[in-house]
């Protein structure tokens, strides 16, 4: 049922020493070594056409970098699940726009199927196959598709 209160805590603490040295350290090397720091981000993106150093870099270790990071790794420590064991309780958005968990679409004992995705091919194409799945348990379950952001959407 998730981490107890306080080792999620203990958790997060480290989590936060981590990231802001981290973070201390790259500013630290941006600043002692930036045509070095460059060539090695610009080698890490070669394969993305869409990477432009110059309108990055200023990101980089920034206060924002900071926080965005730490959010995200703080998310994570929540992410995790024994198998048998609840689902985390992670925040979504129902279609209408008001935001709730995941925990809030259980209903008593039933077990809550959840199926994660996105308008991909192999998505879509599936799609029938869980449609026929509800129909066939859902005397005894419960179902949620949860929309997850394209990996690569476009602007």
């Amino acid at each position: 049922m998730g981490l107890p209160q306080a080792g999620l805590w203990l958790r997060r603490l480290w989590v936060l020493f981590q990231v802001a040295l981290q973070v201390a350290v790259g500013k630290v090397f941006l600043i002692l070594f930036p045509s070095r720091v460059k060539q090695h981000i610009v080698a890490m993106n070669q394969k993305n056409p869409h990477f432009s150093y110059d309108n990055w870099a200023p990101t980089l270790y920034s206060v924002q970098y900071f926080w965005f990071v730490l959010k995200v790794r703080w998310q994570r420590l929540e992410d995790r699940t024994e198998p048998g064991g609840l689902a985390p309780n992670c925040p979504v958005v129902r279609l209408s726009g008001q935001r709730c968990s995941i925990w809030d679409f259980m209903k008593g004992n039933r077990p809550l199927v959840l199926n994660f995705g996105s308008c991909t091919p192999s998505f879509l194409f599936k799609f029938d196959q869980f449609k026929r799945l509800i129909e066939d348990f859902c005397s005894i379950a419960d179902f949620l598709i949860i929309y997850i952001e394209e990996a690569h959407a476009s602007g």
